[in-house]
């Protein structure tokens, strides 16, 4: 309500009035002021508050804030209608059938479904709350063609006869998607987008479907300096959905030879990539709504059209129209071109020629073995012949190890080397070719006999060793300390010592066979009866023995008991014995 300045001076004095008169003559003012306006009470207290600051100082319900519905019963509510949504967003579960199904389970709402939407909504229970739990990380390049996005999108127009055809709503609703499926080739739109420059590179194809040769010529299309366009070159991350086209092995193989890093969002994040899904709305509301009055016949004359349009709105050139780039860190708008244009020369990368990204997209990497100098050969696709690349301080490199290598696109003939951790993960490096040779075909770094001697670069199984060697040899020469057969770690490592303090249980000796040998070399050694022996026994160790020992002694013994073996079973008998089956082989084991 748009107050005169009339009506904010009475408004002024009455707030004054009203702080004069105290709470309980404040009935008059309000009746006067309500027939002088012509407000309710409760217009005139907001209006006062709003205009004048003015509050009338009542207190708040001691109850607000408060309800009668238990807080299990509002988490139900809300996890019910959070399981109701379905994977397109669309929610499915509203509060009424919700609290009917959840009230014939035994769970009290009791106020009205309105209360009930506005207690969940306070608790941020609802399905439109639950929609925003998670907060965009906002993503920044530090310059042009550091990274881009890239888009593919279903389009409004379609070619049928060599005419454009426009999308009806009353045609192709989603009802009646078969209508659209009788359109064999399709038209598909493919934005790029900068995330530094914001600036949008458009491009159209008729396929089926999204395919690896669309992206490939998208890409061509977008990264090669065209006549007539100003944003071009190969970018260092590439941020795309998890299409299947994106996903193909000739696609990544590209990219992995021009050095760009690709960046997968998961599916229905599309705000990871914000940017572009922007950029499609651009080009379908500013571009493609000008087909409808000025028709195009082929994809051609589209790709013509769409480029013009797109180099006007990214330099802020289309009449009548302001397409400035707005962002709070800009003192003022800005044209995306104005921005794409700070861009230095070390990160402009040209895309090589077409013919050249098509091989090296079908090239497949090649495994070379590291010979003992730390060197491997490779012949480049821009090289004459094969030339030798130095892996020495690259950790994780040894000789005789099996390597990948690639071609890269950018640099000096550089390769890209990969090979496996000891985890498994990849280990990848960039490596130039040596190219300091002497007349004669050496390398200049070599050493000179009798002038110089060079120790190659430690690789990480030397470091490995040289790590192990001064633990087991500290402050000496492992290699001088093994030739004199020094014992390691200083002596104090206990190997086998420590074996002569294991307690052992004790075992009854097993009973073999006697060997028979010449009547004058056997031993007469008196025999005691069964009996007398366990009498010997049981008065040595102090307890008769056991019915289960009494049987094993007396089958062990049935020609009787040496005497010279007396003492050894009272050494057996000593411990309380572990009954083992009574058997004429067997023995007694004692613990």
């Amino acid at each position: 309500m748009a107050l005169t300045p009339d009506i904010r001076d009475y408004l002024a004095e009455l707030a004054r009035q009203l702080d004069a008169a105290g709470h309980g003559a404040r009935g008059p003012l309000m009746a006067a002021a309500q027939v002088f306006l012509n407000w309710s009470p409760a217009t005139i207290y907001r209006q006062l508050k709003a205009a004048c600051g003015w509050d009338a100082g009542r207190k708040t319900r001691t109850d607000k804030g408060k309800t009668s519905v238990a807080g299990n019963a509002l988490d139900m509510l809300g996890a019910a209608q959070r399981e109701g949504v379905r994977e397109n967003g669309k929610q499915t579960l509203f509060t009424p059938t919700a609290r009917s199904i959840l009230e014939q389970n035994g769970i009290a709402l009791g106020v009205s479904n309105g209360q009930l939407n506005r207690l969940i909504r306070a608790r941020s229970l609802d399905v439109a709350s639950q929609r925003n739990v998670s907060p965009v990380q906002t993503l920044r390049a530090p310059h042009p063609n550091y990274l881009h996005q890239v888009d593919p999108s279903l389009c409004l127009v379609y070619y049928l006869k060599g005419r454009q055809h426009m999308m009806r709503d009353s045609e192709f609703y989603k009802n009646k998607l078969d209508n659209y499926a009788k359109v064999k080739l399709k038209v598909w739109r493919y934005v790029m987008y900068d995330k530094a420059s914001g600036a949008l590179v458009p491009w159209y194809c008729e396929a089926a479907g999204e395919n690896q040769h669309s992206l490939f010529d998208f890409l061509m299309y977008a990264w090669t300096k065209a006549e007539g366009t100003l944003f071009h070159g190969v970018p260092q991350y590439l941020m795309w959905d998890k299409g299947s086209a994106n996903t193909s092995s000739a696609i990544k193989n590209l990219l992995k030879h021009l050095e760009v890093t690709p960046l997968e969002h998961e599916a229905g994040n599309a705000r990871a990539k914000g940017g572009v899904e922007n950029g499609n709305n651009i080009v379908e509301t500013q571009f493609e709504s000008r087909l409808r009055f000025q028709p195009i016949d082929d994809i051609a004359a589209l790709n013509a059209a769409a480029q013009a349009w797109a180099e006007a709105y990214n330099a802020n050139l289309i009449p009548g129209q302001d397409t400035r780039l707005r962002r709070a860190g800009l003192a003022e708008p800005v044209s995306r071109y104005d921005l794409w244009q700070l861009i230095r020369a070390e990160q402009l990368r040209l895309l090589p020629e077409v013919a050249v990204c098509r091989a090296l997209m079908t090239s497949r990497e090649e495994e070379r073995t590291v010979r003992s100098d730390m060197t491997i050969s490779f012949k480049h696709q821009n090289a004459e012949s094969r030339m030798f690349y130095d892996l020495r301080e690259l950790d994780g490199i040894t000789v005789g190890a099996k390597v990948a290598v690639r071609g890269l696109a950018y640099g000096d003939c550089a390769i890209q080397i990969e090979a496996p951790r000891y985890d498994g993960a990849m280990l990848t490096y960039r490596v130039e070719p040596i190219r300091g040779y002497d007349q004669f075909g050496q390398r200049l770094d070599a050493a000179i006999p009798g002038l110089e001697y060079k120790s190659l670069p430690e690789t990480s199984i030397e470091k490995a060793a040289k790590v192990m060697d001064e633990l087991a040899y500290p402050e000496q020469n492992a290699k001088q300390a093994r030739a004199k057969q020094v014992a390691p770690f200083g002596g104090k490592l206990d190997a086998h010592e420590h074996l002569k303090q294991i307690e052992h249980p004790t075992y009854l000796q097993r009973l073999g066979s006697t060997i028979d040998t010449p009547e004058h070399l056997r031993s007469d050694a008196p025999k005691l009866s069964s009996m007398q022996a366990m009498l010997r026994i049981a008065d040595a160790i102090g307890r008769n023995l056991t019915q289960a020992e009494n049987t094993w002694l007396r089958n062990s013994f049935k020609d009787g008991v040496p005497e010279d073996q007396v003492q050894a079973l009272i050494e057996q008998f000593t411990r309380p014995a572990i009954v083992a089956p009574a058997s004429t082989t067997g023995g007694l084991r004692a613990v």
